[in-house]
């Protein structure tokens, strides 16, 4: 064993003793969801902070992070899954992801074009489940750069496809690689409850 002094450091607080031979080990991260159907659970509320303003054009938003429950990934968060009121067309009908949303979970009343009666509405969904279509997706905001969909990520060797992209230009500041970008799980598709 080496002799390292550190009295440079001063008064440090001493630390609790731990029993290594009995340490519980560190469990590996979350494995990514791979593209698919999943069954999900809302947020358990929604509380005032979960509804704010779009960027542009100060729509209505909501954050509904979904948990997965099933068939793969229980307990899996989609997190950073935001809603807008915006209304576009959709065969030639309006829609919004506030409406998809609120479909996947059979609801299908007038929306009335009240903000308070959608957030009413969202806000009803807690705790409930729904199911979705989720897929991959990386992007790199400051060069617009984007990757969607599991099935355009590199192979992993093992029948499957990393977690990860390379981006084609920017460099990793510290080692000078290229920079990495990690996939994330994103909902693609709120599926109607029937």
């Amino acid at each position: 064993m080496s002799n390292v002094d550190i009295s440079q450091l001063g008064d440090l607080a001493p630390v609790k003793p731990l029993d290594l031979s009995v340490y519980p080990d560190a469990k590996g991260g979350r494995e990514i969801p791979k593209a698919g159907r999943y069954t999900v659970r809302a947020p358990e509320s929604f509380p005032s902070t979960a509804f704010g303003r779009t960027k542009s054009g100060g729509n209505l938003s909501a954050r509904v992070d979904p948990t997965i429950l099933g068939p793969t990934n229980e307990g899996f968060q989609v997190r950073f899954t935001n809603l807008s009121a915006k209304v576009y067309q959709r065969d030639g009908k309006d829609v919004s992801q506030m409406g998809d949303y609120l479909r996947a979970f059979g609801i299908t009343e007038e929306l009335t074009g009240d903000p308070q009666q959608i957030a009413d509405l969202i806000a009803g969904t807690a705790n409930q489940t729904y199911e979705i279509l989720g897929n991959w997706e990386a992007r790199h905001l400051a060069t617009g750069f984007q990757v969607k969909g599991m099935a355009n990520f590199p192979p992993d060797g093992n029948g499957g496809f990393q977690p990860w992209i390379q981006h084609p230009t920017e460099k990793n500041a510290e080692t000078g690689e290229p920079l990495r970008l990690r996939a994330n799980f994103v909902v693609t598709k709120y599926l109607a409850k029937k």
